[in-house]
């Protein structure tokens, strides 16, 4: 794989690791709400950035494995992605 594909292929990976990571939390602690409803309930508590930050963690696990592969460019695409969600993070804290 080339250096560009392997950067875009980190970079797509840490955009997608996250909302798995929302996902997982969302069935392990609130699965009797759906989950549109669980959404809005964040955003008006003010706690969507809190759970968007902790969902960054599966971004963590990608990160680590692609290191034990050696795979340096996906691993900035990772970082990246994650400088994405914390740019939107950074936006709803302050707006």
């Amino acid at each position: 794989m080339s250096q560009r594909n392997q950067f875009l292929a980190g970079f797509a990976g840490g955009l997608l690791a996250p909302l798995l990571g929302f996902y997982l939390y969302y069935i392990s602690f609130f699965r009797q709400m759906d989950i549109i409803a669980f959404f809005h309930a964040l955003q008006n508590n003010n706690t969507l950035a809190a759970a968007i930050s902790l969902s960054l963690l599966a971004n963590l696990a990608l990160f680590f494995i692609l290191d034990r592969y050696g795979k340096l460019r996906a691993e900035q695409g990772v970082i990246a992605a994650t400088f994405i969600y914390g740019f939107y993070i950074l936006y709803l804290k302050l707006f």
